[in-house]
């Protein structure tokens, strides 16, 4: 979770995208979950889109084509 927050946050920073990392802490947030895979998800716009983790370059080739 720490190197998600920290690395995806920062590169949002960077090129202006917004990001924001929520950590599920218990049995009930994960159940109450709006994405089936709870280990990792990533939404834009509120809309879930994937739950493969991604490297940098690949996070911004992955946004860039939703923006």
């Amino acid at each position: 979770m720490e190197y998600i927050k920290v690395t995806k946050e920062n590169l949002g920073k960077e090129h202006n995208i917004p990001f924001k990392a929520i950590r599920i802490e218990s049995k009930y947030e994960a159940q109450n979950s709006p994405t089936p895979i709870t280990t990792y998800a990533l939404f834009y716009n509120g809309e879930y889109l994937t739950n493969e983790q991604m490297n940098d370059t690949k996070f911004l080739k992955f946004v860039s084509k939703r923006r």
